[in-house]
């Protein structure tokens, strides 16, 4: 595994907890489910190009910001996508139906440009597969530390900590696995 899939996968993650920090603490900031949402996604707007920019090989200022934008008409996209899918069905078939759909054109905005690419589908499964992983393990944790579920841990601290502490974990485990993918899949499609 390169050095740069890593480095990108751990700067993903860390823009994963900031935004991930707007549900953790931020209900001063929005009124409405809607609302964290979007607050959550301008993160990833503004800092999740950046963040993977290692894995996809964009130097300089141009290239850079030119894949940020990429990146951020992606996930503006796959976040569209994904809430709708959630909004009508608030279930686990909205959950998949609205990711999968949701980062089949995040990877397809993605793969604009790129000399070398794998079928869309192969890339979008790839993806899908690392974002799957984190996000249901984050959902594990986030529930095992509020001390419900089967892998329950009941923590000595305030209600309020154990909250922000599972919301956090469910970030933490998102960003490792969509970064891990998105990181992959670009790594994949730079030029030997």
């Amino acid at each position: 595994m390169k050095s740069q899939t890593i480095f990108a996968t751990l700067a993903f993650t860390l823009v994963a907890l900031l935004s991930f920090a707007v549900w953790a603490f931020g209900s001063a900031l929005h009124t409405s489910e809607t609302g964290m949402y979007a607050l959550c996604a301008v993160v990833f707007f503004g800092l999740g190009g950046v963040a993977l920019a290692p894995a996809s090989g964009a130097s300089g200022r141009r290239n850079l910001t030119g894949f940020s934008l990429r990146f951020s008409l992606g996930f503006l996209i796959y976040a569209f996508v994904w809430s709708v899918a959630w909004f009508a069905f608030r279930n686990t078939f909205g959950e998949v139906i609205g990711s999968f759909l949701g980062l089949l054109a995040l990877v397809a905005v993605l793969r604009q440009g790129r000399s070398k690419t794998q079928d869309l589908f192969t890339a979008t499964a790839v993806v899908f597969f690392w974002y799957t992983l984190g996000y249901y393990l984050g959902g594990q944790s986030y529930e095992a530390l509020q001390n419900r579920g089967a892998l329950a841990i009941e923590l000595p601290w305030e209600r309020t900590t154990v909250v922000t502490l599972a919301r956090f974990s469910w970030g933490l485990f998102y960003g490792l696995g969509l970064g891990f993918g998105l990181a992959r899949m670009l790594q994949a499609s730079r030029p030997s």
